[in-house]
């Protein structure tokens, strides 16, 4: 279930002032450990310390191979790389790290399985009750998106 709630434009200096929209909800946060746990409850000959060694393992290597300049693809997840914002330069001689490069990021697209259009597909969306913890009662559960 992906859980949204609604928000107003209020900046005042926008065309768009005033307009509503939705944002996704996160409702959580798991944390290596938790992954780790989770996994192992899921019919796995591994203990769920084995599994965060492994995890830990994984997240260094990536974090090593994207520095590298290498794309990594978890197929039906995510694949990962190092993107750049850039202003542009009249020529390649006025092209200046400092000036023209804004910033460095991780980029991370969803991919096979996990594709934004399989995500839209198969995804649901139901409207997160600010107050309270979403129950059945204070849901109102859309089609797809």
């Amino acid at each position: 279930m992906i859980y949204y709630k609604k928000y107003q434009n209020k900046n005042e200096d926008s065309k768009c002032f005033g307009k509503w929209y939705a944002r996704a909800v996160n409702t959580g946060t798991i944390d290596l450990e938790g992954l780790a746990e989770h996994m192992s409850e899921h019919n796995t000959p591994f203990s769920k310390g084995a599994i965060a060694g492994v995890l830990t393992d994984m997240v260094s290597c990536i974090r090593e191979l994207a520095l590298e300049g290498k794309a990594v693809k978890l197929p039906n997840l995510a694949i990962f790389q190092i993107g750049l914002t850039t202003h542009g330069a009249d020529s390649p001689e006025n092209f200046n790290v400092k000036k023209n490069v804004k910033s460095v990021r991780l980029k991370v697209r969803g991919t096979g399985g996990f594709s934004n259009a399989v995500i839209k597909r198969i995804g649901s969306l139901r409207e997160y009750d600010e107050y309270n913890v979403p129950t059945n009662n204070t849901q109102h559960n859309t089609t797809n998106p």
